[in-house]
């Protein structure tokens, strides 16, 4: 049937329950979910360069309570950390400065950043977090190696997943991943680091 219609010279007929389904392959799965990420979010997007950082000798106590905080090869007993200041502190410029330092650390054998996510109201892809989900999954399939096969296997079994509910995504994406790890206490923790989501123009998703 190559090069040719499966409907030539047809005419006067009907079709109905037309069903499409989306393929994706395994080894196109991580482009799949690449191409629906957001990755002008990411602290080192070329969007945000420059990126927003503190001057040297500034909020120099804050950006060491999140180092202290993280750990590193110690796990937090806290697993969050919301940092909350007035508008104009700077918070962007101090989870910016967090990332470059997290990531300039040579003393490690593994790059503490697991994944970033810088809303932003004036761009399409960072004002709302129907990209949010997807894109820090995207980042763990690269920082987290051993969570890339379980992530990529959701996407391949499922591709819609990628336009479901935020809630249906972080299960499918990350939390079922996870548990597929199983024993995770050989796998160094990683820092996700969230900022703006003031910035969220849909106010309702924003929790």
């Amino acid at each position: 049937m190559s090069g040719s219609s499966y409907f030539a010279n047809s005419k006067d007929f009907g079709i109905k329950k037309l069903t499409f389904n989306n393929y994706v392959s395994e080894g196109d799965a991580l482009q799949y979910l690449h191409k629906h990420s957001a990755t002008s979010a990411m602290h080192d997007s070329e969007e945000r360069y420059p990126p927003p950082l503190c001057h040297e000798g500034t909020r120099e106590v804050v950006i060491c309570r999140i180092e202290g905080w993280y750990g590193f090869e110690i796990p937090p007993e806290k697993k969050i950390m919301w940092v909350h200041a007035p508008a104009g502190y700077g918070k962007t410029a101090v989870a910016g400065t967090v990332s470059k330092k997290m990531e300039s650390r040579t003393d490690l054998d593994f790059n503490p950043i697991g994944a970033t996510f810088f809303f932003w109201r004036t761009s399409d892809k960072r004002n709302s977090p129907k990209h949010f989900i997807i894109t820090l999954a995207y980042q763990f399939t690269i920082s987290i190696p051993e969570l890339a096969p379980y992530i990529e296997a959701a996407v391949k079994q499922n591709p819609m997943v990628l336009n479901k509910a935020l809630e249906v995504q972080l299960t499918k994406l990350i939390v079922e991943p996870f548990k597929s790890l199983g024993e995770l206490d050989n796998i160094p923790y990683r820092l996700v680091i969230i900022d703006g989501l003031d910035e969220c123009i849909n106010s309702d998703q924003q929790s």
